[in-house]
């Protein structure tokens, strides 16, 4: 079976090219070919002819395969492939990495008329892309990231504390970018910059069929963690307790991952999350950011990074 999806004629593909050069090339097999065509026009990816970068595959579970997953996974340890799942609430995306190439198996089990597991599977499945950014020194973070005079600005914050509003409160002036998800990224001159990433629950809820480019990026200029308030102000966090906050953010952006890992991969992921925070935080300002229902928070940040 893995040999099959290995050596399965994949001719429809996409390029998903980041700036820290962690790139791949996505694509899929008959029966899953119409989700990566969803997924990548989510991310506003170009299409791509078959090329040597690391593969993310899609296959989709049914009969005409002939093998369950567990066994997939067990008979393929010897030759270089980790099993691992992926899960929220009831879905769970099982994926197989190999060790030396870096390619990615994922396994879609969702009908595709199912939408809410089909947008959750493609969530999970970006979990592999945001581990490679995390060994070569990005973070992934919850947080909104907008625009404003070339620089890139990350609204920090849990759920339900207040970035997609304060994205839309935004003036003209600045251009929101993405407002749950985005990943800081070390690029090839040792400089941090940022790209947008997909709000899967604008699709799991039915709000909107939102966009985003995904290989679009901007320096990281600042980040700013959100709290709501009766007035707006920024305070700024001191460098040596900004990799506290960053850390929280990023490990539940990560948290998906966790599962089928082992307590020396654990303490070997956390470890890369601290070393990656304490290095952005040293060269990277943050603050808190405390937001009113109807003020200008915006001019605050302004005043604070010399906007």
């Amino acid at each position: 079976m893995m040999k099959n999806l290995l050596t399965y004629p994949y001719s429809n593909g996409y390029g998903l090219f980041l700036s820290d050069g962690n790139n791949w090339w996505i694509t899929g097999d008959d029966d899953s070919i119409k989700s990566v065509d969803e997924f990548a026009g989510i991310m506003k990816l170009d299409e791509c002819l078959p090329n040597s970068l690391p593969k993310l595959i899609f296959f989709r579970s049914n009969h005409k395969h002939g093998i369950v997953s567990h066994e997939l996974s067990s008979s393929n340890i010897e030759t270089g492939w980790k099993f691992y799942d992926h899960a929220v609430d009831n879905v769970v995306v099982h994926q197989w990495r190999h060790i030396s190439s870096g390619d990615v198996i994922s396994e879609l089990k969702s009908d595709i008329l199912n939408k809410v597991d089909k947008y959750w599977e493609m969530w999970l499945s970006l979990q592999p892309i945001y581990r490679r950014s995390v060994q070569i020194g990005g973070l992934p973070f919850h947080a909104g990231l907008a625009e404003c005079e070339g620089r890139g600005i990350l609204l920090a914050a849990r759920g339900g504390t207040g970035k997609s509003t304060c994205c839309r409160r935004l003036p003209e002036h600045w251009k929101p970018l993405c407002d749950d998800q985005a990943l800081v990224v070390l690029d090839k001159n040792n400089k941090y910059r940022v790209h947008p990433f997909p709000t899967w629950s604008d699709y799991l809820n039915e709000r909107a069929d939102n966009k985003w480019n995904v290989r679009y990026s901007v320096p990281l200029s600042a980040i700013f963690f959100l709290e709501q308030s009766e007035r707006d102000e920024v305070i700024p966090i001191p460098t040596n307790k900004a990799p506290l906050f960053m850390m929280e953010l990023s490990t539940q952006a990560l948290e998906k991952n966790r599962l089928n890992m082992n307590d020396e991969e654990r303490i070997e992921l956390v470890r890369k999350i601290f070393n990656n925070a304490f290095d952005i935080a040293k060269v990277t300002p943050a603050f808190h950011l405390r937001v009113s229902l109807n003020g200008r928070f915006w001019e605050e940040i302004e005043k604070a990074i010399g906007l």
